[in-house]
C-alpha cells in the first residue's frame, strides 16, 4: 500500500500542464479530448504500476506499455512541453516497475530520444530545454538505484530468514538426539528390568522389588538428566549475547558502547536474556543513535544496564518482554528497573544477587 500511494500521490503534479488549456485559444473539442487522454494515461499509468508492484517485473499486460506512450504523445501538441516534462517521469516509472532490470537502460534511451524527438516537434529548442532530458535520466539513474537497493534488501532478508530457519531446524535435530541418547538407553533397561520384575513376581519376590527399586532409581535419573538438558537447551551465554547484540546495533546504524566484565555463571546466564531483549528494544523500538552496554559485578549485585539516547519502548506495556524478565529475575531475588532519563533516552537496569567471594 505504500509503493502504490506514493506512485499514486504524484500524479497531482498532471494539473499543471492541463492549467494551460485556460484560457488558451484551444476549440472545446481539443480541450476535451485532450483532457481525456491525460486522465486515461493516468488510469493506465495506475494500472500498470499496481499491478507490477506486488511481484516486481512480472506485468501480465506488456502491450500495455506501449498504450501508455501513445496515451503520453497525444496531449504533447496541445499541452507542449510542460506535458512532456511531467509525462516522462510517470514514464520511467512504469518502464522500471514493469520491466526487468536488463530491459531499463533500453527502455529509458527510447524513451529519452522520443522526449527529443518530442521537445521538437512541438515547437522547442534543445539548446534552451536541454535540461528536461537530463532531468530524465537522473531520474532514471536513481531510481534505479533505488530500485536495486530494494531488491538487494529483499534478497536479504529473506537469505536471513533461511539461516534462521535452518539454526531452529539444527537446534531442533540436536535436542532430538540428545533426548535419544538420553532416554534411549534408560528406557530400554528400564523396559528390560520391569519385564523380569513381572516374571520373578511368582518365582522371587524379593528379588523382583529388588528388579523394581533399580527401576524407580533409573526413572529418577532420566528424568534429572531431561531437566538437566533442558536448562542447558534454554540457557543463554552471555558473551554470545553481547556479541550479537553488537552485530545488531551496527546493522541498525546504532553506535554501541560496550563495558563487559565477567559475570558469575549462574547469573550470566539469566542476565544474557536482559541483553538480547534489550538490544532487541533498542533496535526495534528506540530509534536511537547511540546506545550503551555495561555488565560487571559491584557489591555483591551482577547487573547489567542498557542505555540509549531515544524513545525506548513503553515499560508498562505487556507485550514489550520486559514483564517477564521481571518476573524472572524477581523469582530469582533479582530486579529490573526501565525508565526514561530526565535529560532524554532511556535506561533498563537489572540485577542479581551474587556470593561475595564470586564478586
Amino acid at each position: 500500500m505504500g509503493g502504490r500511494f506514493w506512485t499514486s500521490i504524484y500524479l497531482i503534479f498532471v494539473a499543471w500542464p492541463l492549467s494551460g488549456l485556460i484560457g488558451s485559444d484551444v476549440d472545446p473539442v481539443t480541450a476535451a479530448a485532450t483532457v481525456a487522454c491525460v486522465l486515461a494515461f493516468c488510469g493506465l499509468y495506475l494500472r500498470i504500476v499496481w499491478t507490477a508492484l506486488p511481484r516486481p517485473h512480472r506485468d501480465h499486460a506488456p502491450g500495455l506499455l506501449v498504450l501508455l506512450y501513445a496515451l503520453a504523445a497525444g496531449p504533447a501538441a496541445p499541452l507542449g512541453q510542460e506535458w512532456l516534462f511531467v509525462a516522462v517521469f510517470f514514464l520511467i516509472t512504469a518502464l522500471a516497475v514493469a520491466l526487468p532490470p536488463r530491459a531499463m537502460p533500453v527502455g529509458v534511451a527510447l524513451t529519452v530520444g522520443g522526449l527529443i524527438a518530442g521537445i521538437v516537434l512541438v515547437g522547442g529548442s534543445l539548446a534552451d530545454d536541454w535540461w528536461i532530458p537530463v532531468q530524465a535520466v537522473l531520474f532514471a539513474g536513481a531510481l534505479h538505484g533505488f530500485l536495486e537497493a530494494r531488491r538487494s534488501n529483499a534478497e536479504l532478508r529473506r537469505a536471513r530468514t533461511r539461516a534462521e530457519r535452518l539454526a531452529v531446524d539444527n537446534e531442533r535435530l540436536r535436542f532430538a538426539r540428545d533426548m535419544h541418547d538420553i532416554l534411549g538407553h534408560s528406557l530400554s533397561v528400564m523396559t528390560l528390568k520391569s519385564q523380569l520384575a513381572g516374571r520373578l513376581t511368582t518365582v522371587d519376590a524379593e528379588r523382583a522389588r529388588a528388579e523394581m527399586a533399580e527401576v524407580e532409581e533409573l526413572s529418577r535419573q532420566a528424568l534429572a538428566e531431561v531437566r538437566h538438558a533442558v536448562a542447558g537447551y534454554r540457557a543463554l551465554h552471555l558473551p554470545d549475547e553481547i556479541d550479537v547484540a553488537r552485530n545488531a546495533l551496527a546493522a541498525a546504524g546504532i553506535g554501541a558502547e560496550i563495558a563487559a566484565r565477567p559475570i558469575p555463571d549462574d547469573a550470566a546466564s539469566l542476565l544474557a536474556w536482559v541483553v538480547r531483549e534489550g538490544a532487541t528494544n533498542v533496535v526495534r523500538h528506540s530509534r536511537a543513535r547511540r546506545c550503551r552496554i555495561r555488565c560487571g559485578t559491584e557489591n555483591g549485585l551482577a547487573y547489567v544496564e542498557i542505555t540509549d539516547d531515544g524513545g525506548g519502548p513503553d515499560a508498562e506495556t505487556e507485550g514489550s518482554g520486559l514483564r517477564g524478565l521481571a518476573e524472572r529475575l524477581q523469582a530469582a531475588d533479582g530486579f529490573l528497573r526501565a525508565h526514561r532519563m530526565p535529560g532524554g533516552g532511556f535506561r533498563l537496569l537489572a540485577g542479581l544477587p551474587v556470593a561475595e567471594e564470586s564478586a
